[in-house]
């Protein structure tokens, strides 16, 4: 990686500590007014953008067993978070989407989190704010004209 790619990648990622500080403690209480778990968590997030996964890929991206996966896939329908749809390449195959219900818990946890960079940015005057937005919002331009591998 060249310097100033790693200078950038850390200053974002030093921005996003300072943003985030107070970021876990309002995850796990959100977490407990759901009843959830992190991996759960996590899986909304990944159905969120993923559209619906196989119980197997919900298993690699959150580091269960498919055992595991399944059993937790199972108790996020009954909760009326997940549900199950045909696959319609290959009707034997089932997966997995978020229900509206978990739609809009993942909105939530989204809204949360705008709310914490903003409370952060919020001690930042705008003259120091305009040209960031500016830069994120070109190198945002670059990224999404040029996908990955493309």
């Amino acid at each position: 990686m060249d310097a100033l790619r790693q200078e950038l990648a850390q200053a974002l990622w030093r921005l996003s500590e300072v943003a985030f500080a107070d970021w876990t403690g309002q995850v796990s209480e959100m977490a407990q007014i759901h009843g959830l778990t992190l991996r759960e968590i996590n899986t909304l997030y990944e159905l969120s953008v993923n559209e619906s996964l196989k119980v197997s890929a919900v298993a690699a991206r959150t580091g269960l067993s498919k055992a595991a996966a399944s059993q937790m896939v199972e108790r996020m329908v009954r909760q009326g978070l997940l549900e199950r749809a045909e696959n319609p390449a290959n009707r034997r195959e089932k997966q997995v989407r978020l229900s509206p219900q978990g739609r809009t818990i993942t909105r939530q946890f989204d809204q949360a989190a705008l709310e914490q960079i903003v409370k952060a940015l919020s001690r930042v005057p705008d003259e120091k704010i305009r040209p960031l937005l500016g830069a994120v919002n070109a190198v945002l331009e670059e990224l999404e004209a040029r996908p990955p591998g493309g």
